[in-house]
């Protein structure tokens, strides 16, 4: 998923909770409030996913080639595929896998977008596109409860 507009307001808003937080002497509220906003902001990115996934159409698309990151060795297939308005896209699929789980050549059933067609997934791999952001809820919650905690024993 791209960069949006929310995304650069909870930065902003969180170097300004955290910079205030700190100069009140409060700085693990802050960090609290900042966990509180991420919850929000991971929450509408899921949201919007889930509407995409809502409104996806289905074609076969074929593995082109893979993209690898050099520093974490993690890979994404490159797909292509022709929208049912006859436009071919050729997308690189968002999640990151450490191992190249289809042969170049094949054709997969994916689902993309029709208000985004470069947005796609592979179908019956859905939630492979929200897992990150409930595992860090997840232990972000962890940390923020362990946070929480030292703050009443003080």
């Amino acid at each position: 998923m791209k960069v949006e507009k929310i995304d650069y307001i909870w930065s902003a808003l969180s170097m300004i909770v955290l910079g205030v937080s700190f100069h009140k002497g409060h700085l693990i509220y802050g960090l609290l409030i900042i966990y509180g906003l991420m919850v929000v902001l991971f929450y509408y990115h899921i949201f919007t996913i889930r509407r995409y996934i809502s409104d996806s159409v289905a074609v076969f698309g074929e593995i082109t080639d893979y993209h690898e990151d050099s520093k974490t060795k993690n890979v994404f297939p490159i797909v292509k595929y022709t929208t049912a308005g006859g436009r071919e896209i050729t997308s690189a699929y968002t999640v990151a896998s450490r191992e190249r789980k289809y042969e170049i050549g094949e054709e997969e059933l994916i689902c993309y977008s029709p208000d985004d067609p470069m947005f796609f997934y592979f179908s019956g791999k859905e939630s492979e596109l929200t897992q990150d952001y409930y595992r860090f809820i997840i232990v972000g919650g962890i940390i923020a409860a362990v946070l929480f905690l030292v703050s009443l024993i003080k």
